[in-house]
């Protein structure tokens, strides 16, 4: 799974800038919602004027900045001389030829287009890319509303709600009313796999109170045993608590807000995690990995070793109704 943050979003329009410099484009047209963050990244570093593709269409007028000149001065889109269209991705390129299409269909312009990133056999439908990316892929700025949510397990504190604070960790009452009022962070669009959480079990009533009150639909809430006692955890028993749940799943991805968690996690199950406070991807290693094929070779092998069991145990039963219905019936 290739997956791209906000960073890599950013240095890759950077270290590929050069090849627009000096073309004479002066408008950049995004195609809305994902389209609008390059766009605009990459109108700031050429210095030149940003619109959507409805605006653009519209002809409407450019809206300009105080703070600083722009490198070409237009009242409205269809000023524009030379004009690029870019959007965050291309996939099967419908998307862009439509809005190609349109502009082609209502207004006077050509425009030259772009997507930052693209599947290396839809190269031919686009005019310009930055890096060719293979699938599967996510997004940073679009992950939690994509299809892969349903293949996902995640933290909920730090992921989908602000973190407790160390007050409301120590305090019974503070946490009560964390656990009611904890303000959201994301609100996915799609249905998750498994919400997996340190929180202790005894709190399910008033989490799952606060996951219907903000609309979050999951297919599993899988909170942590409190039965030994102790409250907040080490990050080894949260780890493997999180690390069980996920290896025991289909998800292909889980989302975890601190690097040293989520490199624990990765490590336990063989499995990516995303890590939200550094934007990357924590891999397993090779160890890891090995690990964990190894587990699960033996869990085959189990398996195996009970359905030949089964089946001689199946053929010996049958062998001595045999006998008995001969002596019967001989």
């Amino acid at each position: 799974m290739n997956f791209k943050s906000y960073k890599n979003l950013a240095d890759d329009i950077y270290n590929n800038i050069h090849q627009l410099q000096g073309v004479g484009y002066d408008l950049v047209v995004g195609i809305p919602r994902s389209g609008m963050i390059p766009a605009y990244m990459i109108a700031l570093l050429l210095n030149i004027h940003c619109t959507d593709l409805n605006s653009f269409l519209k002809n409407a007028k450019i809206g300009k900045g105080s703070t600083r000149k722009s490198m070409s001065s237009l009242d409205t889109a269809w000023d524009a001389q030379k004009v690029l269209l870019v959007d965050d991705s291309l996939k099967t390129g419908n998307s862009m030829q439509e809005a190609v299409d349109a502009i082609q269909q209502q207004t006077p312009h050509k425009v030259t287009s772009l997507a930052v990133y693209v599947e290396k056999i839809r190269q031919k439908y686009i005019d310009i890319y930055f890096e060719a990316v293979p699938g599967p892929r996510i997004y940073q700025w679009n992950l939690f509303h994509q299809p892969v949510m349903n293949s996902t397990c995640m933290e909920l504190d730090g992921v989908l709600c602000q973190a407790p604070s160390g007050d409301a960790l120590t305090d019974e009452q503070r946490y009560r009313d964390y656990l009611a009022e904890a303000l959201p962070l994301v609100l996915p669009t799609y249905q998750i796999e498994c919400i997996v959480t340190a929180r202790p079990e005894r709190y399910r009533e008033q989490t799952e109170q606060w996951l219907a009150k903000h609309g979050i639909d999951y297919a599993r809430l899988a909170m942590r045993d409190d039965t030994a006692g102790d409250d907040n955890g080490s990050l080894e028993q949260c780890a493997r608590h999180k690390a069980d749940r996920y290896q025991a799943s289909a998800a292909r991805l889980f989302i975890e807000k601190e690097r040293p968690m989520a490199a624990r996690i990765a490590a336990l199950t063989g499995k990516p995690v995303l890590c939200l406070d550094d934007g990357e991807i924590c891999r397993p290693g090779a160890l890891s990995v090995a690990r964990s094929g190894k587990q699960h070779l033996i869990r085959m092998g189990v398996m195996k070793a009970k359905r030949q069991l089964f089946l001689v145990m199946s053929y010996s039963a049958e062998l001595r109704i045999r006998n008995v219905y001969r002596r019967l019936f001989r």
